[in-house]
């Protein structure tokens, strides 16, 4: 029997596609195969939306049975940092959460590792950086010299507290210095929990210095030395299931600005700096 040629015309061949691609995606929502989620978070954490939302994407995939934080960023603002953390910590309950920490995981970036179960550094990572940091800028002799006049009215005398335009006097510093240990000790507290530290151990290592990863695993401060793969096998382990395939977190398209600024996104640090305090380890300011 002949098979009438038209039947394998373009058209006809394109619907039997679109219908093949919809069957498809119908038996993948059906029965879905077994991943392992990678959030990576790379460079300073500044808005902790994205990864917020990926890992309650993560946590709705019945398919992903375990998820990897990928870490490369020396930090962020202290509230992000900790947001991060604290969904991190409310995960660990559905699936197990490890991390992974590339080549610098300090400060805001340690403390997001301490949200998970199991920490993985390279032996030549950077991480530690247990501290906050907050500068601000006096600019107030610049303004004299340029003979500009500034007229501040303020409902306060701590309202216009850090402004460019003066010295911090002594009872502004020494409220900084107050609200700047006050968050140090929130870091401490996390760090000694989460890595079951003796309060000795935790004041040797808490005073911003940074370590090297074979350092980090010495001082209880990582898991294990290894990489991507390290981690995925020991989740493999954890899950009993093996060859799973990896799905990476946030999902985004780049932008060719990103591609030529990859840091910071073409955001400036320096006026945040004036306004936030941060777990940032920051050798370049």
């Amino acid at each position: 029997m002949k098979v009438p040629m038209k039947i394998f015309n373009l058209k006809n061949i394109l619907i039997f596609l679109v219908v093949a691609f919809f069957a498809y995606s119908a038996l993948e929502t059906i029965n879905p195969t077994n991943k392992i989620a990678v959030l990576e978070i790379y460079g300073v954490i500044k808005n902790p939306k994205k990864y917020l939302e990926s890992i309650e994407k993560i946590k709705e995939d019945k398919s992903i049975k375990a998820l990897i934080v990928r870490i490369d960023s020396p930090g962020g603002t202290v509230g992000s940092s900790q947001e991060i953390y604290n969904s991190l910590m409310n995960l660990n309950n559905f699936m197990p959460v490890v991390s992974s920490i590339v080549d610098i995981g300090a400060s805001g970036g340690y403390l997001v590792a301490c949200g998970t179960s199991y920490i993985f550094a390279n032996s030549g990572s950077i991480t530690g950086s247990i501290g906050v940091i907050s500068q601000y800028y006096d600019a107030s002799e610049l303004i004299k010299f340029l003979k500009f006049k500034v007229e501040v009215i303020k409902s306060g005398q701590l309202k216009d507290i850090g402004s460019p335009l003066k010295k911090l006097d002594d009872n502004e510093r020494k409220l900084l210095n107050e609200l700047i240990k006050d968050v140090h000790r929130q870091f401490e507290l996390v760090v000694k929990e989460r890595r079951k530290l003796t309060d000795t151990e935790i004041e040797k290592i808490s005073d911003g210095r940074i370590f090297s990863g074979n350092q980090a695993l010495a001082l209880k401060l990582i898991d294990a030395i290894g990489g991507l793969e390290s981690a995925k096998a020991y989740v493999e382990k954890n899950i009993d299931l093996y060859d799973l395939k990896l799905e990476y977190f946030p999902r985004k398209k780049r932008k060719l600005i990103d591609r030529i600024i990859p840091l910071l996104n073409g955001e400036s640090l320096g006026t945040n700096f004036a306004k936030k305090l941060y777990y940032l380890y920051s050798p370049n300011f």
